[in-house]
């Protein structure tokens, strides 16, 4: 019998006998049958190997570089593993995993988003949100928003310690628990407020100047003025009368002043008229005409003696019995609209 079992072949009685030839060392060794044939099987000293797997301890390997590890159950058989995990690679070909289990139930994302209750805001950037129905209750909106066509809303408000402001159906009013809060429309820069339709029923108008730029209409069943009430600068105008002091004069303004014809008389108690052309001249309007400068003494009354559309008369009389002095005087005038009905 042999007892020296370095060498790859022992008695060939005894081919049953599996050996390590030369020994396990650190590194593995072919395990051959007694009659030296190699077998799938490599020893060490602190692992062993099969093929391609290698056993170290607690850990299951395969020696190629880019070998695959395969568990194969035969049969009906299946691998089980009580702890796993997975810090890597892919899961292929296996059953959908079910949502008790951690999965989603479906092998695509139409059928997983269905089986999770998502819709398409699951598939939606947080940076790019778009939300085409529904409705968003109970939340906090804050920041800025941008790109929005359309706002529906019973009631829309924002408030703080010092200002409530409400946007209802068809209104804007000041809400929250404070008693006296103004709303205030500040436009920047050069901006302005635009409204293609306004109705003031309360209040008061301060600081601004109503048609400033474009000439409007004001209506009013009481209009008081604290300071001044007429025209402003720019609506008024001047002219002379030539020839004599019946020379008719045309000044399309609805105020003014007019320079009669100078050094002429009146006559005692006589008087001249003359007529005015004025395209601002009403039917139904009043036109005001007094004496502004130009006279030596104050004998002279002045007033209209007939209105029509277009055009007025003005009479200038002398009160003095005597004929007056050579004089030059200069009216002033400013049309009131009436109306007779």
């Amino acid at each position: 019998m042999t007892t020296n079992l370095t060498s790859q072949t022992i008695a060939a009685t005894y081919n049953q006998l599996l050996h390590v030839a030369d020994g396990p060392t650190t590194t593995s060794k072919i395990v051959y049958s007694g009659t030296g044939t190699a077998t799938a099987l490599k020893v060490a000293t602190t692992h062993v190997e099969v093929d391609n797997v290698r056993l170290d301890g607690n850990t299951l390997s395969t020696i190629d570089t880019n070998g695959n590890l395969v568990l194969a159950p035969n049969g009906t058989g299946s691998v089980s593993i009580a702890k796993v995990a997975i810090t890597g690679g892919a899961i292929s070909g296996i059953t959908d995993l079910a949502i008790a289990d951690g999965g989603t139930g479906a092998s695509d994302q139409a059928g997983a988003q269905a089986n999770l209750g998502l819709g398409s805001m699951a598939t939606q950037s947080a940076t790019n949100v778009a939300i085409t129905g529904g409705s968003i209750a109970g939340v906090t909106l804050s920041g800025s928003f941008s790109g929005l066509t359309s706002l529906s809303s019973t009631t829309l408000s924002t408030s703080n310690a010092v200002t409530n402001l409400s946007i209802t159906t068809n209104g804007i009013a000041a809400g929250g628990s404070d008693a006296n809060v103004n709303i205030v429309l500040s436009p920047k820069g050069t901006g302005s407020v635009t409204t293609t339709k306004v109705n003031i029923t309360g209040g008061d108008i301060n600081g601004t100047t109503v048609g400033a730029t474009t000439a409007s209409t004001v209506k009013g069943t009481t209009v008081e003025a604290t300071t001044s009430i007429g025209y402003p600068t720019g609506t008024g105008g001047s002219i002379t009368q030539l020839t004599s002091r019946t020379t008719g004069v045309t000044l399309n303004k609805i105020c003014g002043q007019i320079t009669l014809f100078a050094a002429t008389t009146i006559a005692g108690h006589g008087n001249q008229e003359f007529t005015l052309t004025n395209s601002f001249i009403g039917a139904n309007d009043v036109v005001v005409v007094c004496i502004k400068s130009g006279v030596t003494a104050p004998q002279y009354v002045v007033g209209t003696t007939a209105i029509s559309a277009g055009s007025c008369k003005i009479s200038i009389q002398n009160l003095n019995n005597n004929v007056s002095p050579a004089d030059t005087p200069v009216l002033a005038f400013a049309v009131i609209k009436a109306v007779v009905a």
